[in-house]
C-alpha cells in the first residue's frame, strides 16, 4: 500500500503545469484575435445580419473573455514567479551571465504567428478603408481561434489534469456556428467568398504555429477537423482548411 501511494506521490511531484511562454501566446491570441472579433460582430451586426438577441450572447461572450485574459495575465506572473526561485546552481550561472534569458520574454516581444497574419491582413491598402471587408477578416480569424485555443482558466471540470489538458473553446464554437449562419444567408457571393479565404488563411497561420510550437503543455490545440465540420455544417462547403503537420 504505501508503496503504491508513495508511486501516485511521485506522479503529482513531476505534473508539469504550463509555462509562461504557453500563457502569453494565449493572452496574445485573447487580446488580438478573439477580443477584436466579438467587437466586430458587435460594431457590423446589421452587415452579419445578426439578432438582438445574438448580439447578446456576443456581448456576454466578449465579456468572458475579458475574464480570461484578466485570470490568464494572473497566471502569467505566477508562472514567471515560479521560474525566479532560483537554485544555488541558478544564482551561480546567473552571476557569470550564463543564464538563458526567459522563454515568455521571447513571446511577449513576437507575437504568435496567427496574430502577425491577421495584422497583415487587416492593414493591405485597399482594407484599411474599408471597415466591413476589416470586419470579415476579424470574423475569419475568430471562427479559426476558438477551433484552436483552450481554456485553462475554465475551474467546471473535476478534471485531475486540467492545467495539462485545457478544455476546448466549446461554447464559442456554438455560438459561431449561429453567427455564421445568420452571416451566409445576409452576405452578397464576394463577402462570402472573402470570408472563406480568410479562413483558409486563418487555418493556415494556425496550422503553421502549432506545428512551430512543439511543447508538450500548450494552451494551442488547432483542431482542422472540427473547423472544416463547422464551416460545412453552417453552408460555407469545403474549405481549404490547413491541416498542421
Amino acid at each position: 500500500m504505501t508503496s503504491t501511494l508513495s508511486a501516485r506521490a511521485s506522479k503529482r511531484s513531476t505534473r508539469k503545469f504550463l509555462e509562461p511562454s504557453a500563457i502569453a501566446e494565449a493572452i496574445a491570441i485573447e487580446q488580438h484575435i478573439v477580443l477584436p472579433g466579438y467587437q466586430a460582430l458587435t460594431h457590423y451586426s446589421s452587415t452579419f445580419g445578426l439578432t438582438e438577441h445574438l448580439v447578446r450572447e456576443i456581448d456576454e461572450a466578449a465579456r468572458r473573455h475579458q475574464a480570461i485574459v484578466a485570470q490568464l495575465r494572473r497566471m502569467h506572473a505566477d508562472a514567471l514567479a515560479a521560474e525566479t526561485i532560483s537554485s544555488a546552481h541558478q544564482e551561480a550561472m546567473a552571476a557569470l551571465g550564463l543564464l538563458e534569458p526567459s522563454r515568455a520574454e521571447a513571446v511577449g516581444v513576437t507575437p504568435p504567428r496567427p496574430v502577425q497574419v491577421c495584422h497583415i491582413i487587416q492593414s493591405y491598402p485597399g482594407r484599411l478603408g474599408d471597415p466591413a471587408s476589416r470586419a470579415i477578416v476579424s470574423l475569419a480569424f475568430l471562427v479559426v481561434a476558438v477551433h484552436a485555443l483552450t481554456d485553462p482558466t475554465n475551474c467546471g471540470t473535476a478534471s485531475p489534469a486540467l492545467n495539462l489538458v485545457p478544455p476546448p473553446l466549446h461554447r464559442d464554437r456554438a455560438l459561431l456556428e449561429k453567427v455564421l449562419v445568420h452571416a451566409v444567408a445576409a452576405l452578397d457571393e464576394p463577402s462570402i467568398a472573402e470570408l472563406t479565404g480568410f479562413i483558409a488563411e486563418a487555418s493556415a497561420s494556425f496550422a503553421g504555429w502549432s506545428t512551430e510550437t512543439q511543447r508538450g503543455l500548450s494552451v494551442l490545440r488547432y483542431n482542422p477537423h472540427s473547423l472544416r465540420s463547422s464551416c460545412r455544417g453552417v453552408g460555407l462547403g469545403e474549405i481549404d482548411v490547413r491541416i498542421a503537420v
